[in-house]
């Protein structure tokens, strides 16, 4: 009898396993309502291997992202889930990380994330038009945000690097050289904050709140290196404090 019911039982659990292994990705996705400026198209596979064909981020597209849920990540009672996303011959961002949910909070680790600067620069409202070039990687060595408690942001570690950098305006190619920026939490928030050894003499943090609001603020200091064929575009900033400085925020 006890043979019976460990065979039943082992059946049972292969039974399941096998429905939750071949349960389609769309069925999963289905079951969460989206934020307003989030949409995902494109979903196959199943939740063990999803593939999604492209998810839209307010005006940021992500295109070409793969899933794969660890098996062995469910034991622990933590689900670990790789993601890729992007390549070398789509236009967008390309990058990979891993997302694990436990006791009410998301880590993400070891994100890496390439972008064209330019792409950045078109979500922006800028004082005049511009073609930002150069690459900008992001390296978020570890992040963990409390789902439980408005999203806020617990603890974060990375860098980001703007090489290359520089702008085509007013008919002008001008040379930035390299900026550098850390990722950190702030009073619950996820900031970005923009090394001061810059040619512009620019200081910046960026911060995302909570709530998910994006805002930003800094000064723009013109220095020694300040490139004089940006000078004529200084009034577009409004006008400089007494420390010779122009506010700057969004």
């Amino acid at each position: 009898m006890k043979t019976k019911f460990a065979i039943g039982v082992i059946f049972l659990m292969t039974y399941l396993g096998f429905l939750v292994a071949t349960l389609p990705a769309t069925v999963v996705f289905n079951q969460f309502s989206m934020p307003k400026d989030l949409s995902i198209s494109g979903v196959s596979g199943s939740i063990w291997h999803a593939n999604i064909e492209q998810v839209v981020v307010d005006k940021m597209v992500l295109k070409k992202i793969q899933t794969k849920l660890s098996f062995w990540s469910l034991m622990t009672l933590a689900p670990m889930l790789p993601v890729t996303f992007g390549d070398s011959f789509l236009a967008g961002p390309e990058g990979k990380f891993d997302i694990t949910l436990s006791q009410g909070k998301i880590e993400i680790e070891n994100l890496s994330l390439f972008i064209k600067a330019n792409e950045i620069a078109q979500q922006l409202t800028l004082p005049l038009p511009v073609t930002v070039q150069g690459d900008v990687e992001i390296m978020l060595y570890h992040a963990a945000i409390d789902i439980e408690d408005k999203n806020k942001c617990i603890a974060a570690n990375g860098v980001v690097t703007w090489s290359k950098a520089g702008v085509v305006a007013l008919a002008e190619k001008i040379k930035l050289g390299t900026f550098n920026a850390k990722i950190a939490c702030e009073e619950g928030a996820l900031v970005l904050v923009l090394s001061s050894k810059n040619d512009l003499g620019l200081t910046f943090s960026a911060y995302v709140s909570q709530g998910g609001r994006v805002s930003g603020n800094g000064f723009l200091k013109p220095g020694a290196k300040f490139p004089p064929v940006l000078s004529s575009a200084l009034p577009f900033l409004g006008r400089k404090d007494s420390q010779g400085r122009y506010r700057l925020s969004f």
